[in-house]
């Protein structure tokens, strides 16, 4: 009787350490994907910020000031294109982040 008492002790012991070990793993999951949501959220909310800067920037300049503006922000990359349509100019904006999480923001702007 002794025998069976010590193996259903490192059995069951067992069987709880697989147990927490598993929802160890999916607490450490939810929190790395909840963090890396939350970065997702952060920079296209602050790519939606230099976007409407940038719309503000062309309707109050010149065309020779908007070919020379540059963003100030090393996580982005900003790419400006130029496009005349007759009477009027239309710009091309491409706003996109540097590494790899992949935000990008395109928008047209008639002036």
């Amino acid at each position: 009787m002794k025998k069976y008492k010590k193996g259903f002790g490192l059995l069951s012991v067992l069987i709880l350490l697989v147990i927490f070990s598993f929802l160890s793993i999916n607490i450490v999951q939810n929190h790395n994907f909840s963090s890396n949501i939350d970065k997702l959220k952060y920079l296209h909310l602050q790519a939606n910020i230099h976007m409407s800067n940038i719309k503000k920037y062309i309707a109050e300049h010149s065309s020779a000031e908007i070919e020379l503006y540059q963003l100030n922000d090393d996580r982005f990359n900003l790419i400006l294109e130029k496009e005349d349509i007759g009477s009027s100019i239309k710009y091309h904006l491409y706003l996109k982040t540097i590494d790899d999480t992949h935000i990008s923001i395109y928008t047209t702007i008639l002036k």
